[in-house]
């Protein structure tokens, strides 16, 4: 079943509601467009002065709306010189039809309730600019229900850290022309900022952090940086050209929560209890896990990632359910966590 764009998808108020979220006027030419249709053939007569006012636009920003219904949409749009206002010579012509499927819509409900996952950082804000434009063009009645997607389908995401925006366009805007990033990063481990000139190769987002991978200054292996850790940046004229055998997937294929790259990739081993078998099978925990059921039932996960900090929280999580096998330093870690935390008793 599919629903219909109608012309008459916005309020005469410019506002309108979407699964009962009220939308604000749009200043998207195709709700101009809408409104205008809907008005030329309700008989209002509208004109370029008093239909500018209405949408807070200038008067030839409506000269071209009109031009563009009449040259590129063949409006037979009139002016009547009597009622000041344009009006259809052919009262039979509509403006041109989209159709969108009840499976379409639904998967743009979800996606608008999936960017609320991300609140507060830029790109959320960009993925709700995007939704807000395919809202105007959906139809005041559709057969599917779109409030069912604002109360029926819930995201959540791990805690991430706000990044700033100024940050955020310049590394993008370095990626995607391949131009090196004058920024000021605090690692980890560092008290404060350290001025770094970073070739920007690729950008994941981990587990809810975005990260950004590449080389600095005269360093060329490839690091991985928290962007919400650079505190300003601003890109160069310098163009770089990334090592011709970077491949972000191979990158990512030894990553175990948010790290991706490290000094020594490990081999992990653990052995999990049966009672807790089914939850370690039911999911993938690494790319590259390989999984084996012993006769007693008992799981062994192994994978190879770097950084074994994170390993070892998550170790840690699942109490005496789980025993390291490998490697050595990562059982140590481990056990010496467990006696820490019994000392503090």
């Amino acid at each position: 079943m599919c629903a219909t764009f109608l012309t008459d998808a916005l309020w005469p108020s410019g506002r309108r509601t979407v699964g009962g979220v009220k939308m604000k006027r749009t200043k998207s030419q195709f709700g101009r467009l809408l409104e205008l249709d809907r008005r030329i053939r309700d008989g209002k007569y509208p004109n370029c002065l008093t239909f500018a006012a209405d949408w807070e636009v200038s008067q030839k920003t409506i000269q071209r709306d009109i031009d563009y219904l009449r040259d590129m949409l063949g409006a037979p749009i009139e002016y009547d010189r009597e009622k000041k206002g344009f009006y259809y010579a052919e009262p039979s012509w509509f403006l041109p039809a989209l159709n969108v499927s009840e499976g379409d819509l639904l998967a743009i409900l979800i996606a608008e309730r999936a960017a609320e996952a991300y609140r507060g950082t830029p790109v959320a804000k960009e993925l709700e600019r995007v939704f807000r434009r395919l809202a105007d063009m959906l139809p005041e009645k559709i057969s599917l229900r779109p409030e069912l997607a604002f109360t029926q389908f819930s995201f959540t995401a791990p805690p991430s850290r706000p990044i700033d925006e100024d940050v955020w366009a310049c590394v993008v805007r370095g990626l995607m022309t391949q131009r090196r990033v004058r920024m000021k990063y605090r690692s980890f481990e560092a008290p404060k900022a350290t001025d770094r000139l970073l070739s920007p190769y690729h950008m994941a987002n981990m587990q809810g952090e975005w990260y950004v991978f590449g080389a600095a200054d005269d360093d060329p292996e490839v690091r991985q940086y928290a962007l919400a850790r650079i505190e300003s940046a601003a890109l160069t004229p310098h163009a770089f050209i990334p090592p011709p055998d970077f491949d972000p997937k191979k990158l990512l294929r030894r990553t175990f929560g948010r790290m991706a790259v490290g000094e020594k990739c490990h081999k992990v081993r653990l052995l999990f209890d049966k009672s807790v078998a089914e939850w370690v099978t039911e999911r993938e925990w690494h790319p590259g896990q390989r999984v084996v059921c012993r006769r007693n039932g008992d799981i062994e996960l192994s994978f190879e990632a770097y950084g074994l900090l994170e390993i070892q929280r998550w170790v840690l999580a699942w109490g005496s359910d789980v025993r390291v096998l490998a490697p050595e330093e990562l059982e140590r870690a481990v056990r010496e966590e467990i006696r820490r935390m019994a000392a503090r008793r």
